[in-house]
């Protein structure tokens, strides 16, 4: 019994050997080995660094150098990586649908013979010069007829032809000018309103030209990702042989940017909207002008306003500690406590998100419109004598101050930061967010500390 055992797990283990090895691993060896096979080429798309297109006479060549793709027919330029790199998936996982034998005099049957073709050719990094005719499409099917030997015919997926019927400009780099947007430190943007030098600061752009000031950070960032997203609509000229016939001579457009510690210097200009809303580009780097829509300049068309930071009041404010409002006279002071909670300086409970309110609304606060940056005279601005003012503490020392000056009309009230001098307006609607009614800031009373009072006040007029 126990040898019968013994022989039925040999048995068993011989059959599970048989299996795995046998229908599983043999299997997939079976499926690799017919992938393979249905494959026209079996090259890695990275070894791949030469490529030559025929269509017709009309040569494309193309090579890999320095990591990057470059077009050397019909003209020298960069080429745009992402059509390469379709071609080389392409080419990597072309399939075979079907094969069979076919004269060669048979050929111009399927667009096979040399007057009708697509030749393409390729090598690499241990890969020989491969070459193949591309021809026509099928009658049913949505493929294409290729031969590699002019003996044999091979149906594969359209997708080939598609990829190698490319034009010159669907091949070529459509960037307007090459740059890495995270070394630039600095830029000049000259513009119809005038000129513009910007300097990064950690994460934050200001402007040294023609003010010192903050910059608005999404404003001055727009003009750098429309550079690096950007696409040109197409090629003008090859060579840049007559500047002025493209309205660059002078351009309407001008940016210089700055990269690294060393400022390596790159730049790119645009013509003003020509004929039917056109706007010629020329990067200094190469030779050809090319065209964008009106839509490109958009950022680079911009004023000082729109340039320069709105907020004429940031601090801190977690590490607010204490707040004076003062308004038409009357003077509040508000204290934060150990716990947090504010108080009026008189011992009222304050409401806290009340005195949040008022924090975040000074923090945020825009300008409407800078007056005078250079200001000589306060008092024809009301800010000789400010009707309001509201001073923020940290512990002694003072985070940040705001002054109210008199209206400039029913929408518009004037104000200024000490520190930044400058003479701006803001909503006169942004008053009662800055300086709220008392009663509103403070806790409500409890009900009997509100009738004790009550009792002693009628005690003392009876008294009286």
């Amino acid at each position: 019994m126990r040898r019968n055992t013994i022989i039925l797990l040999i048995v068993a283990i011989a059959l599970g050997a048989y299996v795995y090895w046998g229908e599983i691993q043999g299997g997939k060896k079976r499926a690799q080995e017919k992938a393979q096979a249905e494959k026209l080429f079996h090259v890695e798309k990275d070894s791949i660094n030469h490529i030559i297109i025929d269509k017709h006479g009309h040569i494309f060549e193309f090579k890999k150098e320095n990591g990057s793709w470059q077009i050397l027919q019909p003209v020298k330029t960069d080429a745009d990586e992402s059509p390469i790199s379709s071609l080389l998936y392409n080419i990597k996982d072309l399939k075979k649908i079907r094969t069979f034998k076919a004269p060669k005099k048979d050929l111009v049957k399927y667009g096979l013979d040399d007057q009708n073709c697509i030749v393409l050719r390729f090598s690499g990094k241990g890969i020989p010069e491969l070459k193949i005719k591309i021809g026509d499409n099928t009658p049913v099917g949505g493929n294409v007829f290729v031969t590699q030997n002019d003996s044999e015919v091979v149906i594969v997926a359209s997708s080939l032809k598609n990829n190698v019927s490319k034009s010159l400009f669907d091949w070529r780099d459509k960037k307007a000018l090459h740059f890495e947007k995270d070394k630039i430190r600095e830029f000049t943007l000259k513009n119809p309103y005038g000129k513009f030098h910007f300097v990064k600061d950690g994460r934050n752009w200001k402007i040294t030209e023609p003010i010192q000031t903050k910059g608005e950070n999404s404003t001055i960032n727009s003009v750098l990702n429309k550079l690096e997203y950007g696409r040109i609509r197409s090629v003008a000229a090859e060579q840049a042989k007559n500047l002025s016939r493209y309205g660059l001579s002078h351009p309407a457009y001008r940016l210089d940017l700055f990269a690294g510690k060393e400022k390596a210097r790159m730049g790119v200009s645009f013509s003003a909207p020509m004929h039917a809303d056109v706007i010629y580009g020329k990067d200094d780097a190469r030779p050809h002008i090319f065209t964008v829509d009106t839509f490109f300049v958009r950022p680079f068309k911009k004023k000082l306003f729109d340039f320069r930071s709105k907020k004429i009041a940031e601090f801190d404010r977690n590490k607010a500690k204490r707040i004076n409002l003062l308004y038409k006279s009357n003077l509040m002071i508000f204290e934060k406590d150990s716990s947090n909670n504010w108080h009026l300086s008189t011992g009222e409970k304050a409401k806290n998100w009340k005195i949040t309110n008022i924090l975040s609304a000074v923090n945020n606060l825009k300008a409407s419109s800078f007056v005078n940056d250079h200001p000589k005279y306060l008092n024809q601005y009301g800010l000789l004598n400010p009707v309001g003012r509201i001073e923020v503490f940290a512990d002694n020392e003072k985070l940040v101050e705001l002054e109210i000056g008199k209206k400039k009309n029913d929408k518009l009230v004037y104000a200024r930061n000490p520190l930044m001098k400058s003479v701006v307006t803001i909503k006169a609607s942004e008053l009662d967010r800055l300086f709220p009614k008392k009663e509103d800031l403070l806790e409500a009373k409890p009900k009997k500390e509100v009738q004790k009072k009550t009792k002693s006040n009628s005690l003392k007029a009876k008294k009286k």
